[in-house]
């Protein structure tokens, strides 16, 4: 027959076992609760947000290509000194 202490210590193993389950099941629960909420952008917002994305990248390529091919060429003059 268990003694009420290996009963409690028994308990106690159980729960810390139990707990990061039941946290994460909150944490879950939790998360769909907020996802819930979320304002979902429009078609046209997400393709007007894509085209500016688009835009930047393109530019900043263009802007690092430039500067690369100027130092690619100083770097080459300066070799042939």
């Amino acid at each position: 027959m268990a003694t009420p202490k290996a009963k409690a210590a028994e308990g106690g193993f159980v729960s810390r076992v139990k707990r990061p389950f039941q946290a994460l099941a909150r944490f879950l629960r939790d998360v769909w609760s907020e996802l819930q909420r979320v304002v979902w952008p429009t078609h046209e917002d997400t393709k007007g947000f894509t085209a500016v994305v688009i835009v930047a990248v393109v530019i900043v390529a263009v802007w690092v290509g430039f500067w690369d091919f100027l130092f690619g060429q100083i770097v080459g003059l300066l070799e042939r000194l």
